[in-house]
This record gives structure tokens, C-alpha cells and sequence, in this order.
């Protein structure tokens, strides 16, 4: 438990720093109760599994820019009977939000689930990353939203990958997505149909008494009630 008490003491006061981001190593925590705060909120059953960072191809949801580059949405969650993906953003700071950001959460949400697959399966064929996109790969597979053939996974134990990317061309879209939602995980903002504020998450936390997660409350409470570089420093 001191470890414990060490890592959040740190994230308490690291996040007062100017270049210390705290979304990127809180984002795990947030991840562990995830499925159950959302099923809380949107009242209906989520899975367990969830799809971090998931890639958006740009020239998907904004085809004008013909580019296999891509926005990442910091988590992607499936609805238990499958008929609804959840396109998570989390913000550690109230201010973090932006525009343009919510511009492409919105088109991402119009071109349709099975479009943004599609989406992936571009990137897989012009990155020079295919492990790891592979990986990626297989994740949304267990998940329900892929069927990788076998000729396809052979391709991928080669030490030179030869044949991934025609073989690619065989993978099937599985997923029975019709629609998406939209949530912000943020510090404030109740009353918004939109929004998780962290006082909502720390209601989910706290139904678990074990020391990891009544420490993740104490700090939940921390990052709501007290902006970034307004702590202030003790005298003793």
C-alpha cells in the first residue's frame, strides 16, 4: 500500500507541473472501471473489454483529405448485445476540451462504426507498423468486430510479414454496431447528457473497498475540486 499511496501522491502533485500530462498515466486507472461506470450512466450493459487509443483514418470521416493518418479516441467500448460502440474521451482537465476535437468525435459517430473498421484495416495496409496494428487487429477480433482468416494470421508468423497485406484483403467486418455514443470522462460538467464527471466516476470507485481503489477515489475528488496549478503548497 505505500507504493500505492506514492503513485497517486505523485499524480496529485506532478499534475501542478507545466509539461506533466496527466491523462496519459492516469488513463489505466480510469480503463480498470470503465465498463461499469458507463453501464451506470447510459443504463445498459457494457463489455469488459474495452479498445484503447483506437485509431480514426482521417480520410475516412473526412474523405477530402485522402490520408491514412488517423485520430486516436482514448477508448472504444461495446455495449453487451454488441448494438452500440462508445467512443470514450478522457479529459483530466476541464480546459483540455477543444473544438476541433469534438469535430471529429461527431464525424466519426456519422460515418458508423463499420466504416471506422474499414478505417482500420487501411491503416493496417499502409503502415510499416503491422505488428502492433495486428495486434489491433486481433483485439477487435475477440471482441466480435473482426473474423481473421487463417491464411492471414500465417502471413503475420513470417519473419518478413510476406502476404499480410494481400492477405489482409480477406478479413471480414463482423461487427453489429448500428449506432455510437459519445461520452467526455472530465473533472466537471454535471447536468450534460454528454459528459462523466469525475464525481460520477468516484460514485462507482467507492463501491470497491479494495486500497487501490479507495486511494484512486481520494484522488478523484483531488482532480474535480482543484484545478491544475491552483494547489496550494503546504508550510509544514
Amino acid at each position: 500500500m505505500k507504493h500505492v499511496d506514492a503513485l497517486f501522491d505523485r499524480m496529485d502533485e506532478w499534475r501542478h507541473l507545466p509539461n506533466y500530462q496527466l491523462e496519459r498515466r492516469a488513463d489505466l486507472f480510469f480503463s480498470l472501471y470503465l465498463p461499469e461506470v458507463l453501464e451506470a450512466r447510459l443504463g445498459f450493459p457494457v463489455s469488459e473489454k474495452i479498445v484503447p487509443e483506437f485509431p480514426v483514418r482521417i480520410g475516412t470521416i473526412f474523405p477530402r483529405a485522402r490520408t491514412n493518418k488517423s485520430y486516436k479516441i482514448d477508448y472504444v467500448a461495446l455495449s453487451a448485445d454488441g448494438d452500440k460502440a462508445i467512443l470514450v474521451e478522457l479529459k483530466t482537465e476541464g480546459l483540455s476540451r477543444r473544438e476541433s476535437q469534438d469535430k471529429y468525435l461527431l464525424a466519426s459517430r456519422e460515418a458508423g462504426f463499420r466504416a471506422l473498421l474499414e478505417g482500420v484495416l487501411d491503416i493496417f495496409r499502409a503502415t510499416g507498423a503491422k505488428r502492433k496494428y495486428f495486434r489491433l487487429l486481433s483485439l477487435l477480433e475477440s471482441v466480435g468486430q473482426l473474423r481473421i482468416p487463417g491464411e492471414m494470421k500465417e502471413a503475420m508468423s513470417l519473419p518478413d510479414l510476406r502476404g499480410a497485406t494481400e492477405a489482409s484483403r480477406a478479413i471480414e467486418i463482423a461487427s453489429s454496431v448500428t449506432d455510437s455514443v459519445i461520452v467526455y470522462v472530465q473533472p466537471n460538467g454535471d447536468g450534460d447528457d454528454d459528459v462523466i464527471s469525475f464525481e460520477d466516476f468516484r460514485a462507482v470507485v467507492e463501491r470497491h473497498d479494495d486500497p487501490v481503489s479507495r486511494r484512486f477515489a481520494r484522488s478523484l475528488a483531488e482532480w474535480a475540486n482543484t484545478r491544475a496549478g491552483d494547489r496550494r503548497e503546504s508550510n509544514g
